[in-house]
């Protein structure tokens, strides 16, 4: 006989407060008894989408897209009547709840990217899925070249991280002409937006690196060989890497480009890891040489740049050295 499991009491979020909230708003029983697939909580944000960006929300559109009884359906909408009373109100000729003008958004806070992130998330799933939001407007977006990962050595890589393995690798470069064979520990993996790379440390150059995966030709032999990664300092150590717009161009479109990238007193700041920076300089165009570039095609620019470079001079000379002590006993595979 199984037994069942304890269920937890769950936590909503309410204008950026965390609210307990009995275990069965969260989780549903079905009619045999067991836990419906969708969440309670799933169901309200929902529901409150619908109201924001759609306007309305009706019984059968919680059917349809949750796959729930009408009870169900008529229980959920009354559920959230309780969560914000006042945000909607049925009419009667249009046979729905429709949001009110005084409606305030009590389970989440809707967001410009996440409706357009859901939005992407459409495209492949054919021409019948139904959008969590609302009606699905005419959309397309450009196409990405993709980049090809061999599954194997994808794999392999993923079991040398686990077990912290040096590996013998082949891998092209497009400094050389042929693939060469290095020894790499490789400890994570990387995105830069466009490809992955695995962050390792080479045995060649007494370094950390990335090595896209891409490149990696094949994979020659492993080892054990534990290696304490908590040195790569580059990749465990992030920095704030800060810009604005750009002062050559006139106050008006100074002020579209702060409110475009979201700007608080004409700036604004990611953090990321170190690691990624040399990713992000290529991105935005901020390589040598870009500051003799018209004002026009340099909408931001940024400001701590001097200090970015220093951090990042200062964290890969503090991991090499640490990397040189690592090497100065001979390595056996």
């Amino acid at each position: 006989m199984v037994k069942n499991k304890k269920i937890t009491r769950p936590m909503f979020l309410k204008r950026g407060l965390v609210c307990m909230r009995p275990a069965a708003w969260l989780l549903t029983e079905s009619k045999g008894g067991g836990i419906m697939r969708w969440s309670a909580e799933r169901r309200m944000e929902f529901i409150e989408s619908r109201l924001y960006w759609e306007g309305h929300i009706g019984r059968k559109d919680l059917m349809d897209f949750f796959q729930i009884s009408t009870p169900q359906a008529t229980k959920d909408i009354k559920m959230y009547g309780e969560i914000a009373p006042g945000n909607m109100e049925y009419n009667n000729s249009a046979k729905c709840y429709v949001a009110t003008e005084d409606f305030i958004p009590k389970v989440s806070k809707p967001t410009s990217e996440r409706y357009l992130t859901r939005l992407r998330l459409l495209k492949g799933k054919g021409a019948n899925s139904i959008f969590f939001s609302g009606t699905v407007p005419s959309f397309s977006e450009m196409p990405q070249l993709r980049r090809f990962v061999d599954e194997e050595i994808l794999r392999g890589v993923l079991r040398f991280i686990r077990q912290n393995e040096a590996v013998s690798i082949e891998y092209q470069s497009m400094s050389s002409p042929e693939p060469i064979k290095r020894w790499i520990t490789p400890h994570s993996l990387g995105f830069d937006g466009s490809r992955w790379h695995v962050r390792a440390l080479c045995h060649n150059d007494k370094i950390y690196k990335d090595f896209n995966l891409g490149r990696i030709v094949s994979i020659v032999e492993s080892a054990l060989h534990h290696f304490d990664h908590s040195v790569d300092y580059e990749w465990h150590n992030e920095i704030a890497v800060t810009f604005a717009p750009n002062k050559e161009l006139t106050a008006g479109k100074r002020a579209w480009i702060e409110r475009d990238y979201g700007m608080k007193d004409g700036q604004v700041t990611l953090n990321m890891k170190a690691a990624f920076y040399y990713y992000f300089e290529n991105k935005f165009g901020f390589i040598d040489g870009h500051e003799d570039h018209p004002g026009v095609q340099r909408q931001i620019v940024l400001i701590n740049r001097d200090e970015i470079k220093a951090k990042n001079d200062l964290l890969k000379s503090m991991s090499a050295a640490k990397v040189h002590e690592m090497f100065e006993s001979p390595l056996e595979f």
